[in-house]
């Protein structure tokens, strides 16, 4: 992510270290909301970096729909499906350890590819 700011990219790497800690304490909601607020971040900033509408938190759907058309990596898709999953668990508590583990992996996926995407 050329253009996008370091504040984005810390502060996802930081939530994403968050929700580490807190899967390792078995903290399994506070560890789904930081997965989430991960992905959430570093969706936010390169849809800025790119000039892409934006709505908050809940549009970072259309900024996956936009990454999948702009560059033809249906990947995407399937790394949102982990961010969903974790958005999923925080209200409901749905999910096991190793479901949030697996979906927390994902996440640091989709944050090593948008940095290395050119914006």
């Amino acid at each position: 992510m050329t253009t996008l700011t370091a504040s984005y990219v810390d502060t996802s790497w930081a939530f994403l270290s968050k929700a580490e800690t807190a899967l390792a304490e078995g903290e399994l909601v506070q560890a789904s909301r930081k997965g989430w607020c991960a992905a959430a971040w570093a969706l936010r900033g390169f849809a800025r970096a790119k000039g892409w509408r934006y709505t908050g938190f809940y549009g970072i759907v259309g900024v996956i729909e936009c990454l999948a058309q702009e560059y033809a990596d249906k990947e995407f898709y399937d790394l949102y499906s982990s961010v969903d999953a974790l958005a999923v668990n925080r209200p409901r508590h749905c999910d096991s350890r190793a479901g949030i583990e697996h979906d927390l992996g994902r996440v640091a996926e989709l944050l090593g590819k948008l940095e290395a995407l050119p914006v």
